[in-house]
């Protein structure tokens, strides 16, 4: 009987002892290898991107504001298909990044002939990554946004153009 209790002993003490080492490790690796942020990296996103003033010039990483449009000669974002036309539960533009390099689309457009608008939110899509905006509603995710559309937003015939965030228009797409 008196090992029982010692027994009980040496085993929350082998698990408390576990515990702290434990929180002490990943302690120690958070802080030598903190995660990235969003906001990193768009820095390291805008050093490669071009000046407004002076096109040859990099952006130094101490005077980028979050809030700038970044330029990038080497994007190359299409329209791949718009699937499911006239069918809210399963219609969506699909878009790929077929250049190079990473495409941040914030502020950039799909516009329809009929005056339907959506305006991309703070988005980035890798090179070859492809995104899915759909028409319903939904909450948005790395790879797929939501219009929040009540109803269809596209037809047979018509013809879909993505702009970038000064509105000059990347490419086209016309829906069989």
């Amino acid at each position: 009987m008196k090992k029982k209790p010692v027994l009980v002993l040496y085993i929350l003490l082998n698990i408390i002892i576990s515990a702290a080492t434990t929180l002490t490790v990943l302690w120690l690796w958070e802080r030598a290898n903190p995660p990235p942020v969003l906001s990193d990296v768009l820095s390291m996103e805008s050093s490669q991107a071009e000046s407004f003033e002076s096109p040859n010039e990099a952006i130094p990483n101490n005077q980028q504001d979050q809030g700038a449009t970044f330029r990038n000669e080497n994007i190359q974002v299409d329209i791949r298909a718009v699937v499911g036309v006239g069918n809210l539960e399963i219609e969506y533009v699909e878009l790929i990044n077929r250049g190079p390099d990473t495409a941040y689309l914030e502020g950039w457009q799909l516009i329809g002939e009929r005056g339907q608008q959506f305006i991309f939110p703070a988005q980035i899509v890798n090179s070859s990554g492809v995104i899915k905006v759909s028409s319903r509603t939904g909450t948005n995710t790395v790879i797929e946004l939501f219009w929040q559309s009540e109803t269809p937003i596209w037809q047979a015939g018509e013809t879909v153009r993505l702009l970038d965030a000064d509105g000059e228009t990347i490419t086209t797409y016309s829906i069989p």
